[in-house]
């Protein structure tokens, strides 16, 4: 692993709760025994990560149903923000609809990105209930077990910490369903051939064609783009910041003349590190 050992960092990693999250599984599996913390938003996993300089934080970055998580790359991206990406984690999301046996369902709560996955079976099962989004899917098994005639859809193991019972496992399995995670720190890897991936935050000149002039570089020297998400600037209306994630480490000579060729046409370049993207759980 590129991470350094958990211990060597008091073992204190934040991750986007309440307990039985898709966070908090990705923060288990990948801490294992490890002391985690539980935030309410990802707001409050950066406040969390920007007091504790020692300490790593695990966020969602995208579904694969849903899309881009944009508090996370909007943090990310803060100007001055000392945060550097040191891992991304991809964990295969296998959905339940949770409940109490017997009710007749009239609200389904869930977080955005499982209604996104789930609409097609919810309107052919539930074609009368009201879907109502909440912030994680453990604050949706919360709000379920509070009321009669609801449910949740989230992780099955929150069926028996929130005192429901499992309705319907799994939903749409046929259909891949990926939530990839960053695990993010205030000190970046150490370069390294295994660092797959290298993210970067642009700003570019408001003119015709620069973007495509930004993107040059890398198609010329065979970089392939993963991932790219353009963010307003906050007190600057129609500017936009772009977030670049790319193949590919810096210690890689091919990568570095790429973006040193694509510097030249930016008002303002950020490198958040290259960190290892084949870690994934199920």
């Amino acid at each position: 692993m590129i991470l350094p050992s958990p211990t060597t960092h008091q073992g204190r990693v934040a991750y986007l709760g309440p307990e039985g999250s898709f966070a908090h599984l990705v923060a288990r599996k990948r801490f294992h025994e490890n002391e985690l913390i539980p935030k309410g938003s990802v707001d409050e996993v950066f406040d969390y990560l920007e007091s504790s300089p020692d300490a790593f934080a695990v966020v969602p970055i995208e579904n694969s149903s849903g899309g881009v998580i944009t508090a996370t790359v909007d943090r990310i991206m803060e100007a001055d923000a000392p945060y550097h990406i040191r891992e991304e984690i991809a964990l295969d999301v296998k959905l339940a609809l949770l409940g109490r046996e017997g009710d007749v369902i009239q609200k389904i709560y869930s977080h955005f990105a499982p209604f996104h996955h789930c609409n097609k079976w919810i309107r052919t099962n539930y074609p009368g209930a009201e879907q109502i989004v909440t912030p994680s899917t453990p604050h949706a098994a919360i709000c379920a077990s509070r009321e009669k005639g609801s449910a949740a859809i989230g992780a099955r193991e929150s069926a028996e910490r929130y005192g429901l019972d499992v309705l319907h496992y799994p939903i749409e399995a046929e259909v891949t369903n990926v939530t990839e995670f960053f695990v993010v720190a205030h000190h970046a890897n150490v370069e390294s051939p295994r660092n797959l991936r290298t993210s970067l935050a642009v700003e570019l000149p408001d003119a015709s064609g620069s973007l495509f002039r930004f993107l040059g570089p890398l198609a010329n020297d065979g970089i392939n783009l993963k991932r790219i998400e353009s963010r307003p600037i906050m007190g600057q209306p129609n500017k936009y910041r772009f977030f670049v994630e790319v193949e590919g480490n810096t210690a890689d000579a091919t990568v570095r003349h790429a973006l040193e060729e694509a510097k030249h046409f930016c008002l303002r370049m950020k490198n958040f590190g290259s960190y290892p993207s084949d870690i994934r759980f199920e």
